[in-house]
């Protein structure tokens, strides 16, 4: 039997499909952004918001490989990064939120003459910081947990990699080949 047939014959081992960087980009921003979300009510009714970290990472992860077709080191790595990033602006908006509602507070009580809309709470938020470290301990709490979520997630890729491939199933025999064999005997 010549080789033309035998490779019409063999099976190629499957594909996997390419990664789509942006793509995976997109994904682990949309799915981060749940985790964000999560934060920012949590933290408005009192919970504890820093499980909320585990929540975006995982999501990011999840988002990454959905939308890029394919898991990589590459793709955890920039799905810790987008979470740290969506984790960080909900906690901002956070702070904003709580400068928005002193402002009011304060106004109410006729200790200042002046409130602020909630765009200007955000825009000027930052300067409330020094007054309050403990949203530095939320935000590190959150990003804590975040890291703890991942590390399953980069040692089984770890794992995956190291794996040697499994070896190509060779290809069924068929009707024609067996044909082929019996007239040259």
């Amino acid at each position: 039997m010549n080789e033309e047939h035998l490779h019409v014959y063999t099976q190629d081992a499957p594909e996997k499909p390419k990664e789509n960087v942006l793509f995976g980009i997109v994904g682990a921003f949309l799915f981060a952004l749940v985790g964000g979300i999560l934060y920012y009510v949590l933290y408005q009714i009192g919970f504890l918001a820093s499980i909320s970290g585990l929540v975006c990472v995982i999501c990011a992860i999840k988002g990454y490989s959905f939308f890029a077709k394919r898991e990589s080191i590459r793709g955890i790595v920039i799905s810790i990064i987008i979470a740290v990033l969506v984790l960080t602006i909900a906690w901002y908006i956070c702070l904003a939120n709580d400068v928005y509602l002193a402002h009011l507070e304060w106004f109410a009580n006729g200790e200042i003459d002046f409130t602020l809309t909630f765009f200007e709470s955000i825009r000027y938020a930052y300067l409330f910081l020094p007054d309050v470290p403990a949203y530095f301990a939320d935000l590190g709490i959150s990003l804590l947990l975040g890291a703890v979520g991942c590390f399953g997630y980069v040692k089984q890729m770890l794992q995956k990699q190291k794996a040697p491939a499994p070896a190509p199933a060779a290809a069924p025999a068929s009707e024609f080949e067996n044909s082929d064999q019996n007239e040259q005997q």
